[in-house]
């Protein structure tokens, strides 16, 4: 196998370097990816033989099957001695295909960008994307943005319209075909200039003034947060603690139900936009205190996903929702040290509403097969009522009611109650594990047997 050297050409004959020029010439065998370009007029004059795989546009319709085509192009043709492989930009998906196939890593001639030109219009770094790439663009209107081989009408429109969605379609850019200078435009006319082929290029400016936008991404959100948060900004924000926010998570949080009872989308996004800045107020508190930051809370989750779902991430396996549900119990479990189910349940939040919390440790001991109480020790009448979620919920309305006259807090008793189940509930599992048993070891009848030796 020959030595591969993948040459940055340029776009016009003066951009060939002085390094480029010299592997050229020094008589290896010389592979264009496409003759339209100065090189190959410069190779001509100079004598040099070469060939170009423009064929291969014509035979493949998929960019990435037409870059593997190409790079498989250059191993062969590499199988018989050394070659020079001249692109326009180093970064041609053909490149990185032969850099990740080839036996012995190319050398890498790089040239001039193809973006240099347009770079000295503004200040700072540009994401360099390929025009072909528009539907997998990630961008942030934070950021200037080159976007390369803008090579037909077609692609042009969809280019702008994958802008569009996060820069202002007023936003002023700048584009360049071929060898003219670069003009200016506003971004909803990218589509509308002449002179498209794979030389044809536009930047698109950085747009910061948060005023200007149409559409803001989570870090917009952060960064008007650090601006009000700040000192000479709102006094409302500023003075705000993790302790004076309390009642808005428990508030949104709420507004947030409701949007989705009502199945309204656009309330549904814009109360969780307010449950968002929730969160990330709170992160920006933290912050001012050198507690943390959104990165940390960003990571907790995304830790936390990724240990609970060993289905997905590991070897466990889990093939309905079901077993989805127990296989995340017991990870977290596992990630908190927890031995116990008891131990498991004393860990849920009392800051809950008492029926949910109720709910919860439920829901906990049903995953081991243990019911609180069978439907026998309800009466007929509480039965037929809760077949349905309009009678429960008449049911439990009417124990409010009960409670009230009574006197008694029916919050207050229902924590209580659960505190003793869980308390019984405790007791039983040690019982248990005192003869070496598990919930996974008895079946429903001896689970009844166990339960029932426990008495509070």
């Amino acid at each position: 196998m020959g030595r591969i050297t993948v040459v940055g050409v340029g776009w016009r004959r003066g951009q060939l370097t002085l390094e480029a020029a010299e592997a050229l010439t020094g008589g290896a065998r010389v592979v264009l990816h496409t003759e339209r370009c100065a090189c190959a007029g410069w190779l001509r004059e100079k004598g040099i033989a070469y060939e170009a795989l423009d064929g291969l546009y014509d035979e493949y319709d998929d960019f990435d099957e037409h870059a593997a085509a190409a790079a498989e192009a250059v191993l062969q043709a590499a199988r018989d001695g050394d070659v020079v492989y001249g692109v326009m930009d180093v970064r041609d998906r053909s490149v990185v295909r032969l850099m990740a196939e080839a036996e012995t890593l190319p050398a890498v001639l790089a040239g001039p960008p193809a973006e240099g030109a347009l770079l000295a219009l503004v200040s700072g770094e540009a994401r360099c994307v390929e025009a072909s790439d528009w539907e997998d663009f990630h961008l942030t209107a934070r950021e200037h943005c080159f976007v390369r081989e803008i090579d037909s009408r077609e692609l042009a429109c969809e280019v702008k319209l994958k802008l569009m969605e996060v820069y202002p379609e007023e936003s002023v850019i700048w584009f360049m075909a071929g060898d003219a200078a670069p003009v200016k435009l506003p971004l909803y006319a990218l589509d509308r200039v002449e002179g498209f082929d794979h030389r044809a290029c536009a930047l698109v400016p950085a747009q910061r003034d948060l005023l200007k936008l149409e559409r803001y991404d989570a870090e917009h959100l952060n960064e008007l947060l650090r601006r009000l948060c700040a000192p000479d900004g709102c006094p409302w924000d500023r003075v705000q603690t993790h302790e004076s926010l309390r009642p808005y998570i428990i508030e949104e949080a709420y507004e947030v139900i409701d949007a989705i009872d009502e199945q309204d989308p656009d309330h549904l996004y814009d109360e969780l936009g307010d449950m968002l800045l929730q969160v990330a107020l709170h992160a920006e508190i933290g912050r001012k205190h050198g507690e943390f930051d959104i990165t940390d809370v960003t990571t907790a989750i995304c830790r936390k996903m990724l240990h609970r779902h060993t289905h997905v991430f590991g070897k466990d396996r889990a093939d309905n929702a079901e077993e989805v549900l127990g296989l995340w119990s017991r990870n977290k479990m596992a990630e908190r040290g927890q031995k116990t189910v008891a131990e498991a349940m004393r860990d849920i939040t009392r800051a809950l509403p008492a029926t949910l919390r109720a709910a919860k440790v439920v829901k906990r001991a049903a995953e081991v097969g243990v019911q609180p109480e069978s439907d026998d020790a309800l009466t007929e009448a509480c039965r037929q009522a809760m077949t349905r979620e309009d009678g429960l919920g008449e049911a439990l309305f009417d124990l409010c009611a009960l409670s009230k006259r009574r006197g008694v807090d029916p919050e207050l008793a229902l924590n209580a109650a659960t505190a003793r189940f869980v308390q019984r509930f405790a007791a039983a599992e040690a019982e248990m594990r005192e003869k070496g048993l598990d919930f996974a070891d008895l079946d429903p009848e001896k689970l009844r047997i166990y339960w029932g030796l426990v008495k509070l």
